[in-house]
């Protein structure tokens, strides 16, 4: 059986809805509705249910064959205990909640409209690199303000940290997007592609518009007390 679904399922389509179930899509079915796309013509739907079904554990759907296939060889199947039923109930009611209240989704979009009008077009620092309905937002710096102030990576990763501490220090709480460099084969010089220094700001339904904005503001704020410090101007450049 294995080696058939191999051969298969060689050069099928698998799909992390990972951070957009229940987030992206009309009514927040994720990607596939998001983008007018047949689930049924995805082999393997995945995801975590810790992200937007605030639950844990995860899922796979798919055709029955490849599901099964997928249960009873998975090592986070077969070397774990079963899903807490508390979880397991969390991630269903939070399921009920979406599909008996689609307000919930335009709520989080209008906030994170709200968001992005404070900082993106507002800043004159950072710009968001996110797509328009994704609550998890990406600030990065402004090419033009790294070319002109001669920015590694280092010294972005550095203001970055500033910027969350300084937000933090004003009550709200972010982060900077973390990874590892990834190895690839293609031509690069150090043969590593690294992930661009980013903030990482989360928005949710359950804020009310008042919040939003007052967030926003602190964060811009944030962003610029760091990015005029005489001591972060690394060539002695006048304030933007």
């Amino acid at each position: 059986m294995q080696v058939e679904l191999k051969e298969k399922y060689k050069f099928r389509i698998i799909l992390d809805e990972t951070w957009s179930f229940g987030v992206l899509g009309r009514t927040g079915r994720g990607l596939t509705e998001a983008q007018n796309v047949d689930p049924v013509q995805v082999d393997m739907i995945v995801g975590s249910l810790a992200g937007p079904l605030c639950a844990g554990g995860g899922f796979c759907a798919g055709e029955k064959a490849v599901v099964e296939h997928q249960r009873l060889t998975a090592a986070s199947y077969t070397f774990s205990a079963a899903l807490p039923a508390m979880l397991a109930m969390t991630a269903s009611e939070s399921l009920n909640v979406l599909q008996s209240n689609p307000e919930i989704i335009t709520q989080c979009r209008e906030n994170i409209r709200l968001m992005r009008a404070q900082l993106d077009p507002r800043s004159d620092w950072v710009v968001c690199t996110s797509a328009l309905e994704n609550p998890v937002m990406l600030l990065v710096l402004k090419p033009d303000v790294v070319k002109a102030r001669r920015l590694t990576i280092d010294d972005q990763e550095r203001l970055l940290q500033e910027c969350v501490d300084e937000s933090l220090a004003n009550g709200v709480l972010i982060t900077r997007l973390k990874g590892i460099p990834i190895t690839t084969n293609t031509s690069l010089k150090d043969g590593d592609w690294t992930v661009q220094p980013a903030l990482k700001v989360c928005l949710t339904s359950g804020l009310s518009k008042k919040d939003v904005e007052k967030a926003g503001v602190t964060i811009r704020h944030a962003v610029t007390k760091v990015m005029t410090k005489k001591t972060n101007n690394k060539l002695g450049l006048p304030a933007a």
